[in-house]
């Protein structure tokens, strides 16, 4: 990494998810003295050799695929760009790591990073927004393959609290699915998966009665499937711009009256890994990202039919949770080392790089087009449910509302959404509480 990246930065919270800092003027991102204008960039020749820092998560099949990726990178790039990339745990490990960097000194050139984590990092100025980039006639994106983004993929690097900036560019992408056993199914007498939650009810029950067996197996972290129950409703859990949730709607009281009904009869119970309990046939069911198809497609076989659906819905416009973590920027002194940062990240999200990403692992593409490449319409030739995971699902993928708050909001009601299902708590107790502590976090949050 070049010697030129900054050994100190504001100071990050290190003891605390939520910071409280505020950023320095009306708009997003790095300082105007440090970031690149569009005439800069024009003409900039890299030497040969930068070398950067990419910090991820990828670990498994999906850290393998990001290794055959950079190896590719490394090698056929024109600009003899060098990328040394290095997995840092999960997104809250990661999170941990860039802000402890930050603030000490050898922090990435470029980081996966969410938007909650995004609007961290905004808020203490050190995101190079890549607007300048995207606009470039020589290093830019071309209005064909802007279009050529999904949608839910393309408005995640836009959202309104980023105030017109583009502050990070696609990495990898999954969603909320529901898969399911279509043997148990059958012999339960259920022949699709559930339309709505009174549906999703309704079959735990049959499954039960007619096999013994539970419905579903759910994580530890239950405030995912929670938000999707509400935003399926029509309703996002809160408002960042507002400072106001929909805690205590109707929707929510009834979403968590369910959760807690589902464990009470035993349809559904909590597992540390909520996929060995669906592809060992211990539960007709899993709500989980779509990430994991091609795992559950290598451990499961041929042993019994299977596929994954979009999760209930009850609004007429489709929904479901958008997952992955974005690439981003961070903020250095050097603009050739951030240019050779924002090639990289271009080249991962292109056609070849995302159907490389695609066929190995179980993430959707970004692009459409590579749908379209030998390697990954084989691939989804010879795996139907990844296909079907993108055509039934991915597209109808989107953000949670995207907050500097989010990480705290998020392991709040992890806590206490899983008081409700242990009866510790009653939906409406839980709902007030959800309300009173996300509205606090909301306000004390860095606003851009």
């Amino acid at each position: 990494m070049s010697m030129s990246k900054k050994a100190a930065l504001p100071s990050f919270l290190l003891a605390s998810t939520l910071l409280v800092t505020s950023c320095s003027g009306g708009g997003a991102g790095a300082s105007e003295d440090a970031t690149a204008s569009t005439e800069s960039i024009e003409g900039m020749e890299l030497p040969e050799g930068v070398e950067i820092d990419f910090w991820h998560i990828q670990a498994t099949i999906y850290g393998e695929a990001i290794t055959e990726m950079v190896q590719e990178f490394n090698a056929t790039n024109e600009w003899g760009i060098v990328v040394n990339e290095s997995f840092k745990g999960s997104y809250q490990e990661l999170n941990q790591a860039v802000r402890a960097s930050l603030a000490g000194g050898g922090a990435p050139d470029v980081s996966m990073a969410y938007e909650n984590d995004t609007l961290e990092y905004v808020a203490n100025d050190v995101i190079v927004p890549l607007d300048p980039y995207l606009e470039s006639e020589q290093y830019g994106v071309s209005d064909e393959d802007m279009g050529d983004l999904v949608d839910g993929v393309l408005a995640r690097q836009r959202v309104e609290a980023y105030n017109g900036s583009t502050l990070s560019w696609p990495h990898g992408n999954s969603s909320m699915g529901m898969y399911y056993n279509a043997d148990i199914f059958a012999e339960a007498g259920i022949d699709a998966p559930p339309a709505d939650w009174d549906e999703f009810l309704e079959q735990a029950r049959q499954v039960k009665d007619e096999t013994g067996l539970p419905y579903s197996a759910m994580g530890t972290g239950k405030n995912g499937i929670y938000y999707n129950m509400l935003r399926s409703k029509g309703i996002d859990p809160y408002d960042p711009g507002a400072a106001t949730t929909e805690f205590t709607s109707p929707e929510s009281i009834e979403s968590l009256e369910l959760l807690a009904l589902l464990f009470e009869e035993e349809l559904v119970y909590t597992a540390a890994d909520t996929e060995q309990e669906f592809t060992n046939e211990r539960t007709a069911t899993e709500l989980g990202t779509t990430a994991r198809t091609s795992t559950k497609i290598e451990q499961i076989e041929d042993r019994f039919q299977w596929s994954v659906a979009l999760p209930p819905q009850e609004s007429a416009e489709p929904i479901t949770q958008l997952y992955g973590g974005n690439h981003v920027i961070l903020s250095s002194d050097d603009p050739e080392q951030e240019l050779a940062s924002w090639l990289f990240m271009r080249w991962f999200a292109d056609t070849d790089a995302q159907s490389i990403y695609a066929a190995r692992t179980g993430y959707s593409p970004a692009v459409e087009s590579a749908l379209d490449t030998e390697l990954l319409s084989t691939n989804y030739e010879e795996n139907p449910q990844k296909a079907e995971a993108f055509d039934n699902v991915f597209v109808n993928a989107q953000i949670m509302p995207p907050t500097a708050a989010g990480n705290a909001i998020d392991d709040m009601v992890t806590g206490i959404v899983e008081e409700v299902v242990l009866g510790r708590l009653t939906p409406q107790e839980a709902a007030e509480r959800m309300d009173a502590e996300t509205t606090s976090l909301l306000a004390s949050a860095p606003q851009n």
